[in-house]
């Protein structure tokens, strides 16, 4: 029996998925993404907090036995109530109120009347003229004591409004401060309510920074999980004299967080300058320094060494032989050589196109 002896060199080529091209290693699968120019800086992070831009604990402005207080969890629109308190007392002087407005205005419409006969009286020569002072001085009084009665129903009407206890804004109510049953004197918080939808990031950020910061620039703020971009809402002109700090605070009133969670804030410490930018991805690190693969017109590896500057999220500024439009290998680039051929896996055309050369070859 004749034995075959197939070299260790075919097994390890088949072991791989084919033996390698003459001359070079087998081409590479890969993937790719193209080069930008992008507005850069570099960036320093500052720890911030989710807070509501309404946070309030609601307080009586009436005297009252509490008869409704709206749950923990509810969500309460502006100037919808958040309690009630007893309106017994408040209705009946209302009605008092309004009974002697009533009668006021009864009287201060007669003495009007008076007063206007009495006149042609005088004019006429048939009675006295300090009676008509007298006329005068009563349809005064009437008048003074109808406008007080109308103030007295006004201040009626907005003891009763009172004796309802209305949301300032929008919200959700977070903890009852009292019960019903309880009585409440003017000034007792009844329930706290916050404002869930518009909230902000406010954060520390080094005084040094300022200069590069603006209203409604927007700032890359994240959790670890979740990155937004928001817009800067305001800028607390005051830094703190020992940490050299000063306040920022960013709208997030389309982000996931809860109030109350703690994210990052990234902000610029430096005018941002146009420069040629990669993916994160494409940095490969080395002891002799940092490279991307940047792919030739004939689909063939070539190693630039690059310098990285600013980071934006996921890109880098870089600069080196490397221009805005360059593809660069963001898969498959650790074991690369220069000029080894590629087959790009985002590009089914030359993918074909190398697959093609490979069998040629």
């Amino acid at each position: 029996m004749k034995r075959f002896f197939i070299p260790l060199a075919a097994l390890l080529a088949f072991a791989t998925g084919g033996f390698q091209q003459a001359g070079g290693p087998p081409p590479a699968n890969v993937r790719v993404a193209t080069t930008e120019m992008r507005q850069m800086a570099r960036q320093i992070e500052s720890p911030a907090s989710v807070y509501s831009r309404n946070d309030a604990q609601i307080a009586s402005e009436a005297s009252g036995r509490v008869v409704d207080v709206a749950e923990a969890g509810d969500w309460v629109e502006a100037g919808e109530p958040v309690a009630q308190l007893d309106d017994r007392m408040a209705r009946l002087a209302l009605d008092e109120a309004r009974s002697r407005y009533a009668r006021t205005s009864e009287n201060a419409a007669y003495q009007e009347g008076e007063l206007e006969r009495w006149t042609q009286l005088v004019e006429n020569g048939t009675a006295a003229a300090n009676r008509l002072r007298e006329v005068q001085l009563a349809r005064n009084l009437a008048v003074q004591e109808n406008t007080e009665a109308r103030s007295a129903v006004e201040r009626a009407r907005l003891d009763l409004d009172r004796t309802r206890v209305l949301a300032p804004f929008s919200g959700r109510v977070t903890e009852r401060l009292i019960e019903v049953g309880e009585y409440a004197n003017p000034g007792a918080q009844i329930v706290r309510l916050v404002d869930t939808q518009r909230i902000e990031a406010r954060a520390q950020v080094p005084v040094s920074v300022a200069p590069y910061l603006r209203e409604g620039q927007t700032i890359r703020v994240s959790d670890g999980t979740h990155d937004v971009d928001a817009p800067i809402r305001a800028l607390i002109p005051v830094g703190d004299s020992v940490t050299r700090t000063f306040e920022v605070r960013i709208d997030l009133s389309e982000s996931p967080w809860l109030i109350g969670s703690a994210v990052r804030a990234s902000f610029p410490t430096e005018t941002p300058a146009t420069v040629v930018a990669v993916p994160q991805d494409a940095v490969v690190l080395r002891n002799e320094g940092s490279f991307v693969w940047v792919v030739s017109d004939e689909n063939t590896a070539r190693r630039v060494l690059i310098r990285s500057g600013a980071q934006d999220g996921d890109w880098i500024g870089v600069t080196g032989e490397i221009e805005a439009g360059d593809r660069v290998v963001v898969r498959g680039a650790e074991n690369l050589r220069d000029g080894q051929r590629l087959n790009i896996l985002d590009d089914t055309e030359n993918t074909a196109s190398n697959a093609a050369a490979s069998n040629a070859g």
